[in-house]
């Protein structure tokens, strides 16, 4: 009797951690969203953090002092987002010049489509809504380069405004990441001191070993893509090989938007068919190599993470971030699966989060 009044009582405590613990997440998530504009910054300089320690690392090897090495490895950031910023400027005003010449090749395309398929014109108006015969002008026309210009200069002072305060974040992080584990032994008890240590430092090993791993990936995969477009003389191949650079580490869905964005261009672009047929081959050819072959030989199966856990991490914090929580959908996946891996009661959910079979 004893031992079955145990029992309940185990279930009763295991249903009240279980409430709790949906509780504290349902809390955590409104904490998230209504202080997105200061925790988003923070969570952008935590992951530039883990890209930026084998820097400066390397740079302390070469005997240059600590604080200097921080100080170097922001202002290379800095620097690298300033060319960012003024490329993805310059290109996104080449590419409102260009709006003219777009919209009399998508007429074209337009009216040769309906041809094809023996669409009647009144048809396909009555069908889109559109005021004219098979035409863009009226959507088109409404976009003046002023507005576009206006609209793009409050985006990127909106951007250079939140990067500043990740750069404050960033500075802050890097000067006192190793004091972190020294506070914890001062902090704690000996055992509970060497417990978090541990969860800590694995949670660093994990994240930094993926991140390096998926930015020369990205690296490569955003330089193929690229030079592709290069060679076919597609426009703004810059950009677009920066935006598949950026898009890599969005997992499932991001190849996908990478090539498909270069190649509405391309259709645009080109009269031939053939043309926009071998650049889609191609960029899917890189695209299959990189996600098929490298990743899964670099990466491997060492962050253990099941593709549903991947999707709804991506889901989740793409609708609480948008496109920044994309980008850190998978880091933050593996720090929470490293934390209930290492917390008895929560052991479970580390298992179901895992991709064993």
């Amino acid at each position: 009797m004893l031992t079955e009044d145990k029992k309940f009582f185990a279930n009763e405590n295991q249903i009240i951690i279980a409430l709790l613990a949906v509780i504290c997440v349902v809390c955590i998530g409104f904490i998230l969203s209504v202080a997105r504009s200061i925790v988003l910054p923070l969570a952008l300089a935590v992951f530039l953090n883990y890209i930026l320690n084998p820097f400066i690392g390397l740079f302390e090897r070469l005997k240059i002092p600590s604080v200097i090495s921080t100080l170097l490895a922001v202002l290379i950031t800095f620097l690298v987002m300033v060319f960012l910023g003024i490329m993805i400027s310059n290109s996104i005003e080449s590419f409102a010049e260009e709006l003219p010449k777009y919209e009399a090749r998508i007429n074209a395309i337009t009216q040769n489509t309906l041809k094809i398929l023996n669409i009647p014109p009144e048809a396909f108006k009555s069908a889109t809504g559109w005021t004219k015969d098979p035409q863009i002008a009226a959507v088109l026309g409404d976009l003046s380069i002023t507005g576009i210009m206006s609209s793009i200069l409050g985006s990127v002072t909106t951007f250079l405004a939140n990067f500043l305060l990740v750069l404050l974040f960033l500075l802050f992080i890097l000067m006192g990441r190793n004091q972190l584990i020294h506070k914890l032994e001062r902090a704690f008890e000996p055992n509970i001191s060497k417990k978090v240590s541990g969860i800590i430092l694995n949670i660093n090993k994990e994240i930094q070993k993926y991140l390096i791993a998926k930015t020369l990936i990205s690296l490569a995969t955003g330089l193929l893509a690229m030079l592709v477009l290069s060679l076919f003389g597609v426009q703004f191949a810059l950009i677009w090989g920066v935006l598949t650079f950026l898009l890599n580490f969005i997992p499932n869905i991001g190849s996908v938007i990478a090539t498909i964005l270069p190649l509405t261009i391309a259709l645009i672009q080109f009269d031939k068919v053939i043309m926009v047929v071998w650049i889609a081959l191609c960029l899917t050819s890189i695209q299959m190599v990189v996600g098929n072959i490298i990743d899964p030989k670099v990466i491997g199966r060492s962050l253990n993470l099941s593709p549903i856990v991947v999707l709804f991490s991506l889901m989740f914090w793409g609708w609480l971030w948008g496109l920044i929580g994309m980008f850190l959908s998978v880091p933050i996946a593996v720090m929470i699966k490293i934390i209930f891996e290492n917390i008895k009661q929560l052991r479970f959910a580390s298992v179901l989060m895992s991709d064993n079979r």
